[in-house]
């Protein structure tokens, strides 16, 4: 991994640590009224870790490629351009759940140390979980693509940053707005729903179509990015 790998790695544990104490000491004075799972995962400071995080991590992985010149080695070896897209998409996906390994430590050693007098919901929490990969595949597509454009990280960075944060805050909007049709719209995209509805213990298949099918849908113009680019190569 690069030094900014570790960088992101280290702040991101560190971040996510002081979190999950801020919310234990929460409930040492409000235990009845939440759920630990409920103040993590619905908690503003997770959304801004998550919306700054994901677009550190992608933002090199074709930026840096322009910037060196090593693009065009990847563009003329004996791979498809689909192989090289995907691997960096696996790639980041995989360092992102790595990101999310020392969370389930926190929750164990919380069970530990509270003696399981506190009784977290693991099925609820396993669908948590599996939607933070659902929307961390999302935004690493989303990411990728832009840094596809550009050569400026920087540039790639705060174009998946505005568009994942526009994202977001339409999907909050489904709270807000009184009209039944587009309040459907709005909660069939809305992110924040999504993980209230999966701590509920709900299976929801529609959340899973819907990111499954717009990270397809990034990685599609991610390629058709690079066919343009070995055309003009």
């Amino acid at each position: 991994m690069s030094p900014l790998a570790y960088i992101i790695f280290f702040f991101f544990t560190l971040i996510s640590g002081i979190i999950f104490y801020q919310n234990i000491t929460f409930l040492e004075g409000f235990g009845g009224r939440f759920s630990l799972a409920q103040m993590f995962f619905l908690g503003v400071w997770f959304w801004i870790c998550l919306l700054i995080m994901i677009p550190l991590v992608t933002m090199r992985l074709f930026s840096e490629e322009y910037k060196t010149g090593t693009i065009e080695i990847l563009l003329t070896a004996p791979v498809s351009d689909w192989d090289v897209v995907l691997a960096k998409f696996f790639g980041a996906l995989a360092f992102y759940l790595c990101l999310w390994a020392p969370s389930v430590l926190y929750l164990l050693i919380f069970q530990w140390v509270s003696d399981s007098q506190v009784p977290i919901q693991w099925p609820s929490l396993l669908l948590c979980y599996s939607m933070v990969v659902l929307v961390g595949s999302l935004f690493i597509s989303v990411g990728l693509f832009f840094s596809s454009l550009t050569k400026s990280q920087p540039l790639a960075a705060f174009m998946s940053f505005a568009t994942l944060m526009i994202y977001f805050f339409v999907g909050i909007l489904a709270f807000n707005v009184h009209n039944s049709k587009f309040s459907d719209l709005l909660s069939y995209i809305s992110t924040y729903q999504h993980m209230q509805t999966y701590l509920e213990g709900i299976f929801d298949t529609r959340p899973l179509v819907f990111y499954l099918t717009a990270a397809a849908l990034f990685l599609a113009l991610t390629h058709q990015i690079l066919a343009i680019k070995k055309v003009k190569a």
